[in-house]
């Protein structure tokens, strides 16, 4: 055996080949005007609400605006277009905003047009800078609003992260331009700390005192809320003017799986149909009948609990329309056949939304104005225009153009509902039953005004009640404890409109029952 023989072939190692990395995702370019603006939101937030005792007034107004222009001029920089969409649920925004400054809504009103404010600044702020939403589907505009909320959480950091920090360096040069960082830098430092420490012992502060008005015992509370604000800010900053697309759930694309045929999606709704016209069958007594009602039931039965139920089997329509729409093949949605399904099911569905407000009109007839009656009638008119809105759309096979204007439609009737002063049409209404002693089949005896219900209601209703003052409280004795008495009543009504607000949360229908009351005490 020869010694090359013997040699052992070497062994060559491979080249050691990196795994290939997962592609980034695409992150927005660094930008400091988003924090700059959520700070400076921030910052003005807490000088609208602090000390203010948690009032909504002039300060919801002022804050939205602030945001609406600072949103809509810093959008269109740089030649970009601004969606028309996304502007016009900013104005409604702006427009609900403004009912905080003129009107004293109920607590039921106000709790709904704040939802109604927050949901119109998601909406709006995701779609600034990115075209359509008009054509945007149900399921779409559901995802928006899902990715609003989200960013409340995420936005803030986003900004924070996309900060160009890098360009904040001290230029080199004289020592007193690097001592003057070095103080700048101090001051918070000493502050936060120094603070702390003067809470945690007497002594020291006492100590501190003497070189510094430290007065920091709502240091911590100011930071929360700082931090509280600067969090709603910038998740409304970030889809405005940062984030690069509105919604983090991808885009609808043609469906993969078998779309159904006519019989598939008939079968259901004629039976719907069907099913619809049985039930307006009993109903027809009671609509020529006028008053009366079914034997044995109570208006609890057949009004109140009846008209919510059928307000929601309209809604469960609207629904169910949409997504036989959805998973009806293409080709189906234009023929008659189809229509006349469609056709079938809304019908009916009028005439049971006629029912429904026939239910309305005996319930206020029996008992008046409340604010669920005026807020039910709200609704109901919207949902009429949704789903006439939806017939147009079935009738012509595309739902392109539904969700957005139905969206639009809603804000506009909340918002046409509160421009009528809710509190003061529910006290107006009411009042005129009791002072022209309305009767009828449904009420034997005339309505009595609740006093302690009519305030309420709010600043709104108070020029109702003290125009008939004379009527809604009666004599007391000397030793009777009585509750609606003119006293008690003109007392009331001085302790809850006694002190001017701060302009802060001036509210227009506040001032006038302010300048009511004082006038009528003196």
């Amino acid at each position: 055996m020869t010694e090359r023989d013997s040699a052992a072939p070497a062994q060559v190692t491979p080249p050691v080949v990196p795994a290939p990395r997962p592609p980034s995702l695409p992150r927005p370019p660094l930008a400091a005007t988003p924090l700059l603006v959520a700070a400076g939101l921030a910052l003005a937030a807490h000088g609208l609400t602090v000390g203010t005792g948690g009032r909504f007034g002039l300060n919801v107004t002022l804050w939205v605006g602030l945001f609406v222009g600072a949103a809509l001029t810093l959008a269109g920089r740089k030649g970009a277009v601004v969606s028309r969409e996304g502007a016009t649920l900013l104005a409604l925004a702006l427009a609900f905003a403004l009912t905080f400054a003129l009107w004293d809504l109920p607590p039921l009103f106000l709790l709904i047009n704040v939802l109604a404010l927050l949901l119109a600044l998601v909406l709006g702020a995701a779609g600034l800078r990115f075209p359509g939403m008009g054509t945007a589907s149900v399921g779409r505009l559901i995802g928006v609003a899902s990715t609003g909320g989200l960013r409340f959480g995420y936005g803030p950091l986003a900004l924070l992260e996309r900060f160009p920090w890098a360009r904040l360096k001290v230029r080199e040069g004289r020592g007193a331009g690097r001592a003057g960082v070095g103080l700048l830098l101090t001051a918070p430092v000493l502050l936060v700390f120094g603070g702390l420490l003067a809470g945690a012992d007497a002594g020291f502060a006492r100590l501190a005192s003497h070189l510094f008005d430290w007065r920091l015992d709502g240091f911590a509370e100011t930071v929360f809320k700082l931090l509280g604000w600067g969090t709603f800010a910038g998740g409304l900053v970030y889809p405005a003017l940062m984030a690069l697309r509105p919604t983090l759930f991808p885009a609808q694309t043609q469906a993969s799986w078998q779309r159904l045929g006519l019989i598939e999606v008939g079968v259901p709704l004629g039976s719907l149909g069907v099913l619809f016209v049985v039930f307006l069958g009993t109903q027809l007594p009671y609509f020529l009948s006028g008053t009366s009602l079914p034997e044995g039931l109570t208006f609890a039965d057949y009004v109140r609990r009846g008209f919510t139920e059928l307000l929601n089997v309209a809604l469960l329509t609207l629904a169910l329309l949409l997504g036989a729409h959805g998973v009806t093949r293409e080709a189906e949605r234009t023929r008659s056949g189809y229509r006349a399904l469609n056709l079938a099911v809304l019908g009916p569905l009028a005439l049971i939304l006629l029912s429904a407000a026939n239910r309305w009109r005996l319930y206020t007839l029996a008992y008046g104005l409340s604010e669920i009656r005026v807020l039910g009638a709200a609704f109901l008119i919207w949902l009429v225009l949704a789903l006439g809105w939806l017939a147009w759309g079935l009738w012509r096979g595309d739902l392109q153009r539904f969700a957005y204007p139905a969206l639009v439609a809603g804000f506009t009737v909340l918002l046409a509902t509160t421009a009528l002063s809710p509190g003061a049409v529910i006290a107006r209404v009411n009042v005129n039953r009791q002072t022209a002693a309305v009767t009828n089949d449904l009420r034997r005896t005339p309505q009595q005004a609740n006093v302690d219900e009519l305030l309420r209601l709010g600043a709104d209703a108070v020029p109702v009640v003290l125009g008939h003052l004379e009527t809604l409280t009666r004599g007391c004795g000397f030793a009777e404890h009585c509750g609606n008495d003119r006293e008690t009543v003109l007392r009331r009504l001085e302790d809850a409109y006694r002190g001017a607000r701060d302009l802060r949360v001036w509210n227009a229908s506040y001032a006038r029952a302010r300048t009511m009351t004082r006038t009528l005490s003196r």
